[in-house]
């Protein structure tokens, strides 16, 4: 579905129609936002979404976009990523299991899916006795380009 935000048009996928059908008021300001979330392919600092609904509709205060994660975080749509007191990011709730890859130099960020883990819980279970149900983790180490022997992109590139 494609919404009008006034200056460009945006792709908003089916988040906006299951929040209709709840009955949830979607104003434009919502829809800034819930679209800059979906398309952006890592977690966003209020700050990163305010400066990229600025840029569209530049009567949007910071204000606004703070309520709108808030109320996106308490309708279930988006959750919190706060690491080491970095500054709180934002990302979409997925259904699918991803944790994330964080980078002690640049602060970058990379999702990997729970199937990395699979040999680990597998072998947890084996040797303990124990079921592991990973939730959400955050490993950090150095990205290839701050001096990690990493391999793959670097955490900027989505």
């Amino acid at each position: 579905m494609t919404e009008d935000y006034g200056t460009e048009h945006m792709q908003v996928s089916g988040i906006v129609e299951q929040l209709r059908r709840q009955g949830y008021r979607l104003t434009p300001q919502r829809l800034t936002v819930i679209a800059i979330i979906e398309q952006s392919c890592e977690h966003l600092t209020a700050e990163d979404v305010f400066t990229q609904v600025h840029a569209l509709h530049p009567f949007i205060n910071i204000a606004t976009v703070y309520r709108t994660l808030q109320w996106l975080e308490q309708a279930g749509v988006v959750s919190k990523l706060a690491v080491d007191g970095g500054p709180v990011r934002y990302g979409l709730n997925r259904s699918d299991q991803h944790h994330h890859l964080i980078c002690l130099g640049c602060g970058g960020e990379l999702e990997i899916g729970d199937e990395v883990f699979v040999a680990l819980k597998s072998q947890i279970a084996q040797r303990y006795g124990f079921t592991v149900e990973l939730q959400h983790m955050g490993l950090r180490g150095y990205c290839a380009v701050c001096g990690g022997a990493g391999h793959g992109r670097a955490p900027e590139e989505c």
